[in-house]
């Protein structure tokens, strides 16, 4: 309202929140002092009475000061001690209702100028009177009148809060034209983490050598953004990037904050309430060139003609803001930002400001588990582990199953530059190997890869400076949903797996032009193709976006996906071994530290040797069926084992059965069929050094002779085998034979005849065999294939 005076000798009257401040100072530190009416706020639209005083009295030298403010009467009186200066200087400035730079006058509490009606504005002194509105009003020439001054008291539009209720919601603002100077200020509260307050760039620069990608755009940008509850400045003029925290605390407890940010060149400040904090941009460049609109509360969900820079995480991140706003103003012009609003018709803006209890989660609104939060007079559902979409996790995800051979890919038409990712997911699997999700692009061998390695999580991360890994979890082959969840922040990096202990790492910028999963088809880059996925995924979130069923809904056009969706019983790759002599061999099984195998078989025959290698010395493993069960026999040097798998029932039933063997480094031999889990763990070697072909479904004839002594076979496989994973290897069995003998064909037809009730006669038993079934006519009176040749007995005494 009122200032006169600089440096340290001054004194500062204003409205803030709604009460009248006083700061004063003479030479020897600021005096303060607040006045609060008894009921309401002084901006009520009524005229009210302010006067100070200050009363010196000199004694030995030293001047003694009594300052008193009054407000309709309302005192507050305050004995001021002033040690070697009582007087104000003659050749000051008075600034009536602002000035051209109101947050950088000494003491002031408020960035913006007063907007509403002053009259009798009067100073004195010992030696003069200055009726300063008086003298205004006569066009005194010592008086200067800056902007639109009427002198009758006009209503002034009232500046209602705004309350953003979505993440979705935001107004647009006219351009801001601030090339060399310029300030805004609002007040805000919330009780949310994350939201992009204010947000607008200008055109893209020219590409130079060393941009990193033809797609990359360098534009000048400034916004305000509140990443987990504090509050950051970022700015770039061409010559690199600010950001700077405005206060070293959180702002989102729900009460009202007062943001001030100042700038002038290369330098400013950024200030919440009376802390402020000052920047100072990087390079020569001091034009902040804006072409763009300026976004008050988050960005339009359509932004294919915008460009965020990197640093501005909650852009990337889809964080819109949610809250109140109030009191706007752009180089010291208010906004009336309730009628933008309302000319707009902008969804989820209402022209009111209050906070409820919070207690939105008390009705458990998340559904199938999903986890609530209290929000801004809202509730948020975490859906991430629950398998459903939604705001109350209400909607089924879409799962896509995948067998070795699917995949989707998304496809960006720019590429991407991003330091800040959310991302998770929902995977099951049987398989110890295999990609799940990947970030890649054909300009670089940037990448966020997620994938199964012996049963963990494996997150690789590169960035310019080479693959980093980090892991997570472990046993995540059991055929059970897990969620898997990586958060980034510029160089922070967490992982977790069904929020368990969270894995932290250290990386910076990443680019990508594609997201996919199930099979890399970006590969040139990778010095090793990771394997590709068996298993069903669901739920896939990349920075909000849920692109599994934004893709499969065809809500996006710039999506490939050939998985098959829904959920389905996975038989990838399936061969038949038509007859127990047939057999086809490998390059040598690389177990040597540790082995995981998986693979699916189907059989009606009771006996036959599934998997063979032999090795240095008495090294071997083995895989067969005895009697319609399961045996892993294997020799590390120290002599054969024999583990039994756990099955209830003969596994020669003519269905699928998923098989996993694996050793870890600690000599733990697991043994699972189906559901059913068998461990055992050996002593002394821990190598298995292997050596020669892996047979698979067979050996030459010659060598069953010269099996070891635990392995019972006595001939080969017949029935079908799928899904064959060698520690993360999917062979192609047929196209890969080194060796293949006998019948083995693709596909998998089972038994062309199979057991009926009429297939054998008289009472007879059906056998059912791989090619076609025999007859047990033993308890019978009959002989013959199908029990039908009568018999005579005969008795003899």
């Amino acid at each position: 309202m009122l200032h006169t005076g600089k440096s340290a000798d001054y004194v500062n009257l204003a409205l803030k929140n709604g009460a009248v401040s006083l700061v004063i100072n003479l030479g020897s530190g600021a005096f303060e002092a607040l006045v609060e009416p008894v009921n309401g706020k002084f901006n009520d639209n009524e005229w009210h009475d302010v006067k100070v005083t200050r009363n010196l009295r000199q004694h030995s030298g030293i001047g003694h000061a009594m300052v008193t403010i009054s407000v309709d009467g309302i005192l507050t009186t305050t004995g001021y001690t002033q040690e070697d200066y009582t007087m104000l200087g003659s050749d000051d400035f008075f600034y009536v209702g602002g000035s051209p730079s109101t947050a950088d006058l000494p003491g002031s509490p408020v960035s913006n100028n007063f907007m509403g009606c002053l009259r009798e504005v009067a100073y004195k002194n010992n030696d003069v009177r200055l009726e300063l509105s008086r003298l205004a009003f006569n066009g005194d020439p010592k008086m200067k009148i800056h902007g639109v001054v009427a002198f009758k008291c006009e209503n002034v539009a009232t500046l209602d809060p705004i309350t953003f209720e979505t993440p979705e919601s935001f107004i647009t603002l006219p351009k801001w034209n601030t090339k060399k100077t310029g300030s805004i200020s609002f007040d805000f509260r919330t009780t949310e983490p994350n939201g992009l307050l204010l947000f607008s760039h200008g055109k893209p620069k020219q590409q130079t050598k060393e941009t990193k990608s033809p797609f990359t755009q360098k534009v000048d940008f400034f916004a305000i953004e509140m990443l987990d509850g504090l509050l950051y400045l970022l700015l770039d003029m061409g010559s690199g990037t600010t950001k700077t925290l405005a206060v070293n605390k959180k702002v989102n407890d729900g009460e009202w904050y007062h943001v001030d940010f100042q700038r002038d060149g290369r330098s400013g400040t950024i200030s919440i309430n009376t802390i402020r904090t000052p920047y100072q941009a990087p390079g020569n460049s001091e034009i902040l060139d804006l072409d763009d609109s300026l976004y008050l509360g988050g960005l339009p969900e359509n932004k294919a003609d915008m460009v965020f820079p990197t640093e501005v995480w909650t852009a990337l991140l889809n964080f819109g803001y949610v809250g109140c706003i109030r009191d706007f103003f752009i180089s010291g012009q208010s906004k009336d930002i309730r009628r933008i609003a309302e000319v707009q018709k902008a969804a989820g803006v209402k022209p009111s400001c209050s906070k409820e209890a919070p207690k939105q989660c008390l009705s458990n609104p998340c559904q199938n588990n999903g986890i609530c939060r209290e929000g801004w007079n809202r509730y948020v559902c975490d859906c991430s582990g629950t398998g459903n979409l939604g705001r109350s996790c209400e909607r089924d995800a879409t799962i896509l199953s995948y067998d070795g051979s699917k995949f989707m890919k998304v496809q960006l038409s720019v590429a991407m530059h991003t330091e800040a990712e959310d991302v998770s997911l929902r995977f099951r699997s049987q398989r110890a190997y295999g990609v799940l999700m990947a970030t890649t692009s054909r300009d670089s061998a940037d990448t966020l890869r997620l994938e199964l390695d012996t049963s963990r999580v494996r997150l690789t991360v590169n960035l310019g400076k080479g693959p980093e890994t980090i892991f997570a979890g472990q046993n995540l082959n059991d055929n059970e949903w897990h969620t898997v969840r990586v958060s980034r922040r510029g160089k922070s990096l967490k992982l977790s797996v069904d929020d368990l202990a969270t894995i932290s790492g250290d990386h910076t910028q990443l680019e990508f032009y594609n997201i996919e999963t199930g099979i890399l088809t970006e590969k040139r880059y990778l010095p090793i193709t990771p394997s590709n996925f068996i298993g069903h995924l669901q739920s896939l979130t990349f920075n909000g976006k849920p692109y599994i069923d934004l893709c499969i809904n065809g809500d996006i056009d710039y999506c490939e996906v050939n998985a098959m969706i829904g959920f389905k019983n996975i038989v990838a790759d399936p061969v038949t071994f038509r007859s127990c002599s047939s057999y086809l061999s490998l390059s040598t099984l690389q177990a040597y530290y540790s082995m995981h195998l998986f693979f699916q078989f189907k059989t009606t025959s009771t006996d036959g040797l599934i998997l063979f290698n032999s090795g240095d010395g008495n090294d071997f493993v083995a895989v067969e069926l005895v009697k319609g069960y399961l045996h892993y026999i294997s020799d590390l040097g120290n002599g054969a084992y024999l583990i039994k798998g756990n099955s209830n029932k003969p596994l020669n039933d003519n269905q699928w059965h998923n098989v996993i063997i694996s050793r870890d480094t600690n000599n733990l031999h697991t043994v699972k069929i189906d559901t059913k889990i068998t461990t055992q763990t050996t002593v002394g070697a821990k190598n298995l050094d292997l050596k020669g072909d892996l047979y698979i479904g067979g050996v030459p004839e010659e060598i069953y002779k010269e099996l070891p002594k635990l392995v019972h076979a006595k001939e080969g496989f017949q029935g079908c085998l799928a899904s064959v994973d060698l520690n993360g290897r999917l062979p192609d069995l047929m196209s890969e034979a080194l060796v293949c003998v006998g019948q083995i064909e693709r596909g998998c037809e089972g038994p062309s005849t199979t057991c009926q009730e009429d297939s054998c006669a008289n009472q007879g038993v059906c056998i059912q065999q791989w090619e076609g079934f025999t007859c047990d006519c033993s308890m019978t009176t009959y002989g013959g294939p199908l029990c039908n040749d009568g018999n005579i007995l005969v008795f003899a005494d």
